[in-house]
């Protein structure tokens, strides 16, 4: 695992940051451009890992990519003439899944290599399988691939309530459904931020769509779908990082462009349950403390697991987020009293609490999916290793900001593939954070 930080902890951190735009909407949004031969254009694209990875791949297809503009790109795709994506791309990155919709409205197939990621659990594809095949997609396993075939005479209207409200296997429904002549009703679709994105974009693009920001969603396809202009919202998981950081160093972070409502105020309703302060400042928040970090068991609302002892886990949007759990296990360690956190969507999601349990944490397992945290406690640094999860890199990160302690650790790299200027973000902040491995 590559990469070496010391960091310095126990500075308030205080400043102004801007949070990066959604990677996750991203992921779906730059292979849409497959749905039409005309330009589409992003503006304020990060240059994250899997933004380089898609590009490469859609290049690789055919693509005609202009990155002229710094910030942004225009994709036209008139001379995309595969729908077999690169294997060795393909298969370093669960986002290469994203184009099975795409390529599938194309050309009525699509070979996909089986996806890698970060280690979380199983993450089988079983819910795109499940998908697709109600409509009426065949797919088999062939070489290290997943090849998708589209019915040669397909119905006119679908009616497909999914398993589960998955975000990827709903977005590549959702492109196959835009690029399609059929209607496409789809029952217990996601609906986080970032799928609404895909839905706006598209139908931009010329689909007819209902439902936006539900979980019931109508499309009506397009086979000629046109160009259009897409730009991100910031991302939530990034905010809900910069706010543990704000509570936890008793710092004062104006976030810029945070404040959208649909997006944070779910969010804000727990963090204000810990006593963290938010304000909200025209489209920024600004975050600190108030006061000690407390939950009020008897008057907040928040729900209980015992006498004393309150909950919080995942659900599908509008949940709380499943990747912001991990920060919320360094938030509850500085907080007085017990948490139990659980995390029920990925088998493996909460084994980084041994890291931080290392660090000084009181984080009691209870099984693999929960655990109670105890707090406030002192974190004492030391030497950690990230587990291969960029979320679980990132609360290991922010508890080593906490406490005017010393902390190495290896294996920090993977952040910059969601974070792509992370260490300079928290720098300039305050935090004092150095690289050894150079």
């Amino acid at each position: 695992m590559n990469g070496v930080l010391k960091i310095t902890g126990g500075r308030k951190l205080e400043g102004t940051v801007t949070p990066i735009p959604n990677k996750n909407s991203l992921v779906a949004v730059l292979p849409a451009s497959i749905l039409t031969n005309e330009t589409v254009t992003y503006k304020n694209v990060p240059g994250t890992s899997d933004v380089t990875k898609i590009l490469q791949i859609l290049r690789l297809l055919g693509a005609e990519i202009d990155q002229s503009v710094t910030g942004e790109i225009k994709i036209t795709c008139a001379k995309v003439n595969s729908h077999k994506v690169d294997q060795v791309l393909g298969g370093q990155f669960r986002a290469s899944l994203m184009f099975a919709g795409p390529l599938l409205a194309r050309f009525g197939v699509a070979e996909i290599p089986v996806p890698g990621g970060c280690d979380l659990g199983m993450r089988s594809i079983s819910a795109h399988l499940d998908s697709f095949n109600k409509a009426g997609v065949e797919f088999k396993y062939t070489d290290g691939f997943v090849k998708f075939t589209a019915p040669k005479k397909s119905a006119k209207s679908f009616d497909i309530w999914q398993l589960e409200a998955s975000v990827t296997a709903s977005e590549n429904l959702m492109m196959y459904a835009a690029g399609t002549g059929a209607e496409f009703v789809i029952t217990d679709a996601a609906c986080e931020p970032h799928v609404n994105e895909l839905l706006r974009m598209l139908k931009n693009m010329g689909a007819e769509i209902e439902g936006i920001s539900s979980n019931k969603v109508t499309i009506h396809g397009n086979k000629k779908l046109k160009g259009a202009i897409y730009e991100p919202g910031p991302d939530f998981v990034d905010i809900a990082g910069l706010m543990v950081a704000a509570a936890v160093t008793d710092g004062k972070i104006r976030i810029r462009g945070a404040n959208v409502p649909e997006i944070v105020n779910g969010m804000i309703n727990w963090f204000e349950i810990f006593n963290v302060k938010v304000e909200r400042d025209g489209l920024d928040l600004i975050v600190s403390r108030n006061g000690e970090l407390e939950i009020d068991t008897v008057n907040s609302g928040v729900p209980l697991a015992a006498p004393g002892l309150p909950k919080l886990y995942p659900r599908p949007w509008p949940g709380f987020p499943v990747d912001a759990i991990p920060v919320m296990a360094v938030l509850a360690s500085k907080t007085k009293g017990r948490l139990l956190l659980k995390n029920w969507m990925y088998e493996s999601g909460l084994e980084f609490v041994r890291e931080l349990n290392a660090m000084g944490a009181d984080i009691f397992v209870s099984d693999p999916e929960r655990v109670i945290v105890t707090g406030p406690v002192k974190f004492r640094g030391g030497v950690v290793v990230s587990p291969g999860v960029i979320q679980a890199c990132k609360a290991i990160f922010i508890a080593a900001l906490a406490d005017p302690v010393t902390t190495e650790i290896h294996g920090v790299d993977i952040l910059r593939r969601r974070y792509p200027n992370v260490f300079e973000t928290y720098t300039s902040l305050g935090a004092i954070i150095e690289r050894v491995d150079d």
